[in-house]
């Protein structure tokens, strides 16, 4: 694959992750990035960790790796996680 494409592929998997916490966890999107803790987010815990999860899920149509899902610490880390199921990822 290209590097643009991964690239293109990269920042899709982060618009999925933001618009997905935006949504479950009404996080604004400008304040949301690669870098963005999750435990800076407000309202950030198991649960709603597991409701991302799951509307991630099925958003995609596959599972996610749970594992690096549970460990990611930022935003990109879940967006890692995510390209990784859209083949864009190493």
């Amino acid at each position: 694959m290209p590097p643009e494409a991964t690239a293109a592929a990269r920042e899709a998997a982060e618009l999925t992750v933001v618009d997905a916490l935006a949504q479950l966890l009404d996080a604004d999107e400008d304040a949301l990035g690669p870098g963005t803790a999750l435990a800076a987010i407000e309202d950030w815990d198991s649960v709603n960790a597991l409701r991302v999860l799951v509307h991630l899920e099925r958003t995609l149509g596959a599972p996610l790796d749970y594992e690096r899902f549970a460990a990611a610490e930022t935003v990109g880390d879940i967006a890692a996680v995510v390209a990784a199921v859209s083949g864009a990822a190493p």
